[in-house]
């Protein structure tokens, strides 16, 4: 019941962000009913389902199921709800409204419009608005509103340590597990505010390098989420602009509990992370291997930035670049970001883990059956359940795009388009070598599972689903 109350919560939260949409049709004087039908659905239906499951007696704080059972279901929920204003524009077709829909709150970026010229800038505004909620994840959100709501009926040791609980399920089940120095309710607001300090300085970067407001805002909010949404047909910026939104990229790629140490003037400790640092080096590596194959230095950082971050922009045709450019395209999506960042992807942490594992279990199998052989990371000693999680969740990964690859060859796609459209699908990428529109409904719902899946890493799915079938 607890799950369903907090759903709720979010339901009625959710529904406030189409005000921002509405204003923006208010400016370019077009209509906006389908953004207060959405708004009103979702916030009476909210409530609906709160006075359903008020609490009537004391339950206990919500644990890390809860949390994963939630996370999952907002996931799942929101952009049902956030379809309701793409109907129009899809022709009622419910199908691809949510598609969209999906598409944005899970940062992916794939699109089913074959343009966007013509398209409202409410609408386009509300795509933008969705990446930027998905993106710091609008469980994130509740947290910092819920808290400061409740900041004053907490006032009993009890409830105090209740609360705690609970924001540290959701904490953990949204994937942020670094280390909060500060204290889960202070790392909450932290990441919040500097989410939010990142949005307003893109914008102004981006206004002042000669964007236009309206795209600076809605590019601001697709790029710093890693979402990749974009306002038009035609993908071209000043080069000023482009380096702006490479930063942004590669800003929402890092993880935001290092932004925090950043933030916190701690700037050896910055330095220092590892899997920052990784991610960087190779990037870097990446970018100057392509050179080789494709010796143009502005479109290579742009696309391997794009992929590699996750976010999915593209100012080419993918599918006509030299097969060693496309492979470490590929190779970048599957990687990914960083954990507890806005990108998607296995994440490069546990690549680096499984990696680093490779000559611990070869010491493991040489050595006296009874030997202990700790698992270290940067000296501090790792468990080896979590190199087993880290394992099976890579296992899962690879599983998703095989299954859905061969769907798709099913339909009739080449192998190309078919393992891409997946791998872009599962890490949240958006990136495309053909066209969607086309897609068999059935495929088109593939796709959007893998990015539900991909933009909760997995578990919290399954653990919806596994306790759907043991009720």
């Amino acid at each position: 019941m607890k799950v369903l109350r907090y759903l709720a919560y979010l339901l009625m939260i959710s529904a406030f962000f189409r005000v921002i949409p509405v204003i923006t049709a208010l400016v370019y004087d077009e209509p906006f009913i389908s953004f207060i039908i959405s708004a009103g659905v979702s916030f009476f239906f909210g409530l609906g389902l709160w006075y359903l499951t008020r609490a009537k007696e004391h339950e206990p704080a919500l644990d890390l199921t809860g949390g994963l059972m939630l996370v999952a279901l907002s996931f799942i929920i929101l952009p049902v709800f956030g379809a309701i204003s793409f109907l129009p524009s899809f022709d009622y077709s419910f199908i691809d409204a949510t598609f969209e829909s999906v598409s944005g709150f899970t940062t992916t970026g794939m699109t089913l419009y074959d343009s966007l010229d013509g398209l409202p800038k409410s609408l386009l505004m509300w795509r933008a608005l969705t990446q930027w909620l998905g993106g710091i994840g609008i469980i994130m959100v509740f947290l910092f509103i819920f808290s400061r709501l409740r900041a004053h009926a907490f006032s009993k040791l009890t409830e105090a340590e209740e609360h705690m609980s609970t924001t540290s399920a959701l904490y953990q089940a949204q994937g942020f597990t670094e280390k909060a120095e500060t204290g889960m309710k202070n790392t909450t607001r932290s990441i919040f505010i500097i989410y939010l300090s990142y949005t307003v300085a893109g914008t102004l970067f981006l206004y002042a390098a000669g964007m236009r407001l309206f795209d600076s805002i809605a590019m601001t909010f697709t790029s710093l989420s890693t979402g990749g949404f974009t306002v038009s047909d035609t993908f071209y910026t000043n080069d000023s602009q482009l380096w702006v939104l490479c930063g942004l990229m590669v800003l929402g790629a890092i993880s935001f509990i290092s932004h925090n140490k950043l933030v916190q003037l701690k700037f050896k400790d910055f330095l220092k992370t590892l899997e920052k640092n990784l991610f960087l080096l190779f990037l870097g590596l990446s970018i100057v291997l392509v050179l080789f194959a494709y010796p143009d230095l502005k479109t290579v950082i742009f696309e391997l930035v794009s992929a590699f971050t996750t976010t999915g922009y593209s100012m080419t045709t993918i599918a006509l670049l030299p097969q060693l450019f496309i492979l470490v395209i590929m190779v970048g999506m599957l990687v990914g970001g960083c954990v507890a960042s806005t990108a998607g992807g296995i994440k490069v942490f546990r690549i680096y883990t499984l990696v680093k594992s490779i000559p611990w279990i070869l010491k493991k199998l040489s050595s006296p059956r009874k030997a202990i052989i700790p698992f270290r990371i940067q000296d501090k000693q790792v468990d080896e359940s979590n190199v087993l999680i880290i394992g099976v969740f890579v296992f899962c990964y690879f599983l998703i795009i095989l299954v859905g690859t061969i769907v798709f060859l099913l339909f009739g796609y080449s192998f190309l388009d078919s393992s891409f459209q997946m791998i872009s699908a599962l890490g949240t990428v958006g990136l495309q070598t053909t066209s969607l529109a086309s897609v068999p409904a059935l495929g088109k719902v593939i796709l959007m599972v893998a990015m539900i899946f991909g933009r909760l890493e997995i578990f919290p799915v399954l653990v919806l689903i596994r306790s759907f079938f043991r009720r």
